[in-house]
């Protein structure tokens, strides 16, 4: 049975609808509330656009574009987490995975209506430093559309990224059964292409009972409860994200193949946690921050010319791009092996050639010969030679068809997955972060080990896709030399820390109380974060009496690595005030005595 366990509870969301509890122990996650176009260290956009030529060679194989981008997102994390303490105390938070997407341009204005291409969705790379990246081969009259809107021309450009997320579907005290085929035939009446709406697949189970088509046991259920449950399962478990029609429809979503399931019953308690999925929508506008770019910079900072040599009669050209992270660690090569099959009698034997990729650029040429009259058709199959320590091992995909003259490979076409972990600018200007991956390939234990600080912010640490019990730890080390947090150990993924993944961060709350009679005077208390405390801030102040002895008092911790607080005895008591207490845990109550001394004393690091 698969794990759900820390994956997003569908069932669970806020009220906002843009962040999900987590299924058991692990982080609230939290959708993007926009999506942006990525920038570098130096403030250089993530965006290039490539318009190659090809001397001599006017065919669309040699006259074409090539568009680059990254998406970045912008969570709200620290609200999130004030929302999510007031929830459950020491909750953390985190930006949601994707678990797949597309993107598209579409035109915001007719004055000039762009090449089909242009407008076409293209699958998200999910692999890269950034939330997502963008990469496209264009026709070179869409490339020059691109680029005369961003130089400032007439057309105007808007993007749509449709995206979906895993976590755990919402649950109902209802039970299903079900033959796939004659399910999915059911819903996919008249639609050849497999393809629905979100809204027409719950439609599809919201209404009378006896219109679904499944059989239903267990009382009566709210029928957009039951909708809801059941489309997610559907989602998880015979769907894929698909392109919607046009940039004015809500997601689609594509289903299996009915002829390809088979005949058996199936049953699903819908009151039991499983695997659902969710989809999402967000348009952005690049264009605008794309022309002031220029407009500053020059439009060479984004668009370049390139002028190839022509070929030889009968030369084919293919040119690959790897969507891959970056700071790959325990992955010495990685690549694509490409074989031409014989073609007697003019080609007796085959030909076989590799591409390997090297960052930051992640991207290759080969070149074959062939008969004049012989068309491109290729196998490729992604290789991945693994080394940890003396342990050296080389792993390769099943070779897959291909055609094409421009290839774009993700992370699922190479034998290995990648644990990639990146952290945040102001949690690396607090820390240093020591990452380990561990799993079992072959009999064999395996370990990587890297750090990450304010000059390396991610890394990407690979292990083969036949590894077992692979667990990924991470040390968090302040700077300062004050306190050293684990996060709870992980599955390897992406993974995007910020200081709201540390419960020590943020908004805490602490029930205090005293141990006062009748008669006993007030107690008066002052209280101070630990950084508060150390600065000289003014503190808070409480009172307990014998009628109300017990209070509650918030503060917020601005780093994870002093998250504690003091108190004493306040001046308003006596003459002077008492001596700071030592530093106290936000996680444990503060149990006092009727003269203010503690009943029980937890130091921070408790």
């Amino acid at each position: 049975m698969t794990d759900l366990s820390g994956l997003p509870d569908f069932a669970s969301v806020s009220p906002s609808g843009t962040m999900f509890a987590p299924l058991g122990s692990g982080s609230f996650t939290v959708l993007p509330q926009q999506l942006a176009l990525g920038t570098n260290a130096d403030g250089t956009p993530k965006f290039t656009l490539e318009l190659i030529q090809r001397f001599g060679d006017f065919t669309p194989a040699g006259q074409y574009a090539v568009l680059d981008l990254s998406l970045t997102g912008d969570f709200g994390l620290d609200a999130a987490l004030t929302a999510a303490r007031a929830q459950s105390a020491g909750a953390t938070v985190a930006p949601i995975a994707i678990a797949g997407g597309f993107a598209r341009l579409f035109p915001t204005a007719g004055e000039v209506t762009p090449a089909s291409d242009a407008l076409a969705p293209v699958e998200l790379g999910l692999s890269g430093q950034d939330y997502a990246r963008w990469t496209t081969r264009l026709s070179a009259d869409a490339g020059e559309l691109i680029k005369g809107a961003i130089a400032g021309g007439s057309l105007l450009l808007g993007a749509r990224v449709e995206f979906d997320v895993a976590g755990v579907a919402p649950r109902v005290a209802a039970t299903v059964d079900f033959q796939a085929a004659q399910l999915l035939s059911a819903l996919l009446a008249g639609r050849p292409d497999r393809t629905m709406s979100i809204s027409d697949v719950v439609a599809a189970f919201t209404g009378p009972p006896a219109s679904f088509p499944l059989k239903i046991a267990g009382g009566a259920v709210p029928a957009g409860d039951f909708a809801a449950a059941v489309a997610s399962r559907l989602f998880a478990t015979y769907a894929t994200l698909a392109p919607a029609p046009s940039v004015s429809d809500e997601p689609f979503v594509r289903f299996a193949d009915p002829s390809q399931l088979g005949v058996a019953v199936t049953q699903w308690d819908l009151s039991q946690p499983a695997p659902g999925r969710r989809q999402y929508v967000l348009t952005l506008d690049i264009l605008t921050g794309l022309r002031a770019w220029v407009a500053k910079n020059g439009l060479a900072s984004l668009v370049r010319d390139l002028t190839v040599p022509m070929l030889q009669v009968g030369t084919h050209s293919i040119d690959f791009n790897a969507n891959l992270p970056p700071n790959r660690q325990g992955v010495a090569v990685i690549g694509a092996n490409v074989e031409v099959a014989a073609n007697p009698p003019s080609r007796p034997s085959s030909i076989s050639q590799t591409v390997t990729f090297e960052e930051p650029n992640d991207s290759g040429s080969l070149q074959f010969q062939l008969s004049p009259s012989e068309q491109l058709a290729y196998t490729l199959a992604g290789f991945a030679v693994v080394a940890v320590g003396p342990d050296v091992a080389e792993y390769q995909m099943p070779p897959r068809p291909h055609t094409d003259v421009w290839v774009q490979l993700g992370a699922d076409d190479f034998p290995v997955a990648f644990a990639h972990v990146t952290a945040a600018p102001r949690l690396l200007a607090l820390a240093t972060l020591d990452v380990a991956l561990t799993y079992t390939v072959g009999g064999r234990s395996e370990r990587l080990r890297a750090t990450l600080n304010a000059q390396t912010s991610g890394v990407a640490l690979a292990l083969p896709r036949t590894a077992t019990g692979a667990s990924l730890s991470i040390t968090a080390n302040a700077i300062d030399g004050g306190a050293t947090l684990q996060l709870p150990p992980a599955a390897p993924a992406r993974i995007d820390l910020d200081v709201t993944a540390f419960r020590e961060f943020g908004p805490h709350r602490v029930a205090i109380s005293a141990s006062l009679r009748p008669g006993d005077h007030a107690l008066f208390l002052d209280l101070a974060p630990e950084d508060g405390a150390a600065a000289g801030a003014t503190p808070d102040r409480i009172f307990l009496t014998a009628d109300q002895p017990s209070a509650t008092w918030g503060y917020v911790a601005s780093s994870p690595f002093h998250a504690g607080y003091r108190y004493r005895t306040s001046a308003a008591q006596s003459s002077a005030a008492g001596a700071w207490s030592a530093i106290l845990s936000p996680f444990v109550p503060l149990a006092l005595e009727r003269d203010g001394t503690p009943a029980a004393l937890v130091s921070a690091a408790t």
